[in-house]
Order: structure tokens, then sequence, then C-alpha cells
């Protein structure tokens, strides 16, 4: 009997001590899951809540887009016209380009300004009212050579031509009226159109 007490004793010593430490484990891991419940859980958006709201400026580019640009347009099978002024509004003393542009379809020309003779040269005529003014001649782009065999000076594809408009102190409030008549002779390589006369016009305001 002595000796089966003695063998029993260490077994149940290590039962007790396996009972201690999953107790021990117990209390440590309800201890952790109070800690955690007593934290406060702070919302993302609370930190920007009061901050003020930055205004972006605007690209200068998309700036410029806000201009209102004034234009009329001739459609042509061969060529097409638009004149041009950057904007509706101008005031005395200003100054503001007025450009004529060309759309000439491919394999298409027109002759160059200084184009002989006189009366096939593309020409540009302004008429303005009174208190408005040209500042120099039209600036126009390098010709080009025909593709006909005398290879006389031309223009072909999109073409642009400018010319400075002053407004002068004089000029009244009100609204005024820019036109121009163009003309131009259109050809492809082998033939010529008669020569053709479009006149543009467009209203702005001296403010």
């Amino acid at each position: 009997m002595n000796a089966l007490s003695l063998k029993r004793h260490p077994v149940s010593g290590i039962n007790a001590t396996l009972s201690l430490i999953c107790l021990s484990c117990f209390l440590l891991t309800f201890s952790g899951c109070e800690q955690a419940s007593d934290q406060k859980v702070i919302p993302e958006s609370s930190t920007t809540v009061n901050q003020p709201e930055v205004e972006t400026p605007l690209p200068q580019e998309r700036q410029q887009t806000n201009q209102t640009v004034v234009s009329d347009r001739v459609e042509g099978q061969q060529v097409s016209i638009q004149l041009e002024i950057p904007d509706q509004q101008v005031k005395p003393g200003a100054r503001f380009p007025v450009t004529v542009k060309f759309d000439i379809a491919p394999l298409w020309e027109i002759r160059a300004l200084e184009a002989q003779p006189e009366n096939v040269a593309t020409q540009l005529k302004l008429d303005l009212p009174e208190g408005f003014q040209t500042q120099g001649d039209w600036q126009a782009p390098p010709a080009g050579r025909s593709q006909s065999a005398d290879s006389h000076p031309v223009y072909s594809g999109q073409v642009e031509f400018q010319q400075v408009i002053l407004v002068t102190k004089e000029a009244q409030p009100g609204e005024y009226e820019i036109s121009s008549q163009v003309q131009y002779q259109a050809c492809d390589e082998f033939r010529c159109l008669s020569p053709t006369k479009q006149r543009l016009q467009l209203k702005l305001n001296v403010k």
C-alpha cells in the first residue's frame, strides 16, 4: 500500500501544476480582453473635420480658354475661310489681332498675296468703323511653290493672316462691326477656278 501511494503522489502534483497554469492563462486572456474593450476607436475623418478647404487655382492654359473668341466662317468645297478676333469686349486704347484663316482642301492651293497678275492674287481688305485703325501690314506666312509647271508662289493646307487693330482713345462706347472682303483663286495641278470673293463680318463692343 505504501508503495502505491508513493507512485501516485507525483501524478497528483503534476495535475495540480497544470490546473494552476490553465487558470493563469485564463486570467491573462480575460484581462487582455478588458483592456482591448476600454480602447476608443477614433474615426479617420475626425482629424480632418475642422480643416478649411483650399481652393486650387486653375492652370494658366485653362484660364486662357475662357476667353470669348468671335468668328465668322464661310464653308467651301475647295476653300473655307474664317474671320476671327480673340474677344468681343475691347477698351479704348487697346490693340487686338484680326485673323483670317484659310482651310484649303488637299491637292488644292491659292495664289500668294504678291502673285501676278493682281486680279488672281489673294487679297485681304478690312473695313473698320470710326475709332479703329490698322497697325502695319498683314502678317503673312511664307509662300510655297505651285505644283503647276510655272511654280508660282501659293499657299496650301491651313494658312493664317493677321492684322493688328488699334482702338483709339476717342472711340465711344457701343457696338461696332468689322468686316473683311477676301478674294482668292483656287487651283489644282491641272486647272484654276474663277477668282472668288467672300465677305465676312464680326460685331464687338467698346466698353
